[in-house]
């Protein structure tokens, strides 16, 4: 076990293209770690705020790249092996997430808008309009912005403002990304063939209460969402009204009659919607298994229920012993990393969830388990500068 004084659960960590380490934001760095040893070995300085996202670049596991963004308005990529700076962009907005479609795309299933063979490379960021005056009622602060990466600029207006920049959740196959907007889900399809005059096609889902986080099925438009009275919410064949367009995630009849669509709000375009309870209270982790049949779940407890998808039974892993934060994949399916809010990310062995290595960083002062939850929570507008 490794201890520090930066906070390491500050934003979810990345596993690089061979799993052998993890890439965590500390603070205005990247700090790397050997998954093996748990162990320190290098860290990528140069921002001058927060960092805020880390997206490792998959491919050729001899290759290190990653892309990194931050509070100071900037996105850097860096060959991490190295390591080494090679590309700078400053769009002058602080950036409390982002994500690149071409980072989840898998080669040899069509192209999409950020495809190797494309123009230019895209990603979508929720940033914060610093322009906006203070005196203004109800001031929209927060917006999801495209950015051409290839071209270094932000490319068209805003796609939706929100009263504080949320956190973009991106879809396994990367044809989707949203965010929560208290009691909505906003979720914008990819473009299949993007540019830069091209705009992603949005809907937006509704709740009786506000959310907390969501995740995208691996392969079925299914969308999961958590809130924060410890409700899951799932629909499935969401987007199909207004994102069909021959994709088989798409495929299916189009449910027009309210009495078909068991469960789904108003004229929400969802084929269905279900809901599970188990959590006391608000959910902080949500996330679909690799192959779709489980969706995890996690919080406060300390604990993850394991939900199998068909039948909505339970059953609970091991206590991880803090409330819990982020769940992070690998590219070795035998290995992820649960970030807890007491300044811990555990290694995991899949599918038993037993931990194999930790990397600890200073804890904070004896806190009651719910406000420690609250103070160490991940919400975009706690990364101020």
């Amino acid at each position: 076990m490794v201890r520090g004084g930066k906070s390491y659960v500050s934003a979810p960590p990345a596993f690089s293209a061979d799993a052998k380490r993890l890439l965590v934001c500390t603070g205005t760095a990247v700090s790397i770690f050997s998954t093996s040893t748990g162990l320190q070995i290098s860290s990528l300085e140069g921002h001058n705020g927060l960092v805020t996202s880390v997206i490792v670049v998959p491919g050729n596991k001899a290759l290190s790249f990653c892309w990194t963004a931050s509070v100071d308005g900037t996105i850097r990529y860096w060959d991490f092996a190295v390591p080494e700076l090679m590309k700078a962009i400053d769009i002058k907005m602080p950036i409390f997430s982002m994500v690149i479609p071409s980072i989840m795309f898998q080669p040899g299933k069509g192209a999409r808008e950020d495809d190797s063979n494309a123009a230019h490379v895209f990603a979508y960021l929720s940033v914060e309009n610093t322009q906006v005056q203070q005196n203004t009622p109800k001031p929209l602060r927060g917006q999801i912005r495209k950015c051409n990466l290839t071209e270094s600029r932000l490319a068209g207006g805003a796609l939706s403002e929100t009263r504080k920049p949320e956190a973009i959740t991106i879809s396994p196959s990367g044809k989707f990304f949203g965010i929560r907007n208290k009691r909505k889900l906003h979720i914008w399809r990819v473009p299949a063939i993007d540019s830069k005059l091209m705009i992603a096609k949005k809907i937006t889902l509704h709740h009786t209460r506000n959310f907390n986080v969501l995740a995208f099925h691996p392969t079925q438009a299914i969308v999961a969402a958590g809130d924060t009275s410890g409700r899951i919410l799932i629909w499935t064949g969401f987007g199909k009204r207004t994102f069909s367009d021959g994709d088989k995630l798409m495929k299916g009849r189009s449910m027009n009659n309210e009495e078909e669509r068991d469960g789904v709000r108003g004229d929400d375009d969802a084929d269905a919607s279900s809901t599970w309870h188990w959590h006391a209270a608000g959910i902080s982790v949500l996330s679909f298994s690799s192959d779709g049949a489980y969706l995890y779940s996690g919080g406060i407890e300390g604990v993850l229920v394991v939900w199998q998808l068909d039948t909505g039974k339970k059953k609970f892993l091991p206590r991880i012993g803090s409330p819990l934060l982020y769940l992070t994949d690998s590219p070795d399916p035998s290995l992820s990393s649960i970030s807890c809010a007491d300044n811990q990310i555990h290694i995991l062995k899949m599918p038993s969830m037993e931990i194999v290595k930790s990397i600890s960083g200073i804890k904070a002062a004896p806190a009651t388990p719910r406000r420690l939850w609250r103070s160490l929570s991940p919400t975009p507008a706690k990364l101020r500068r």
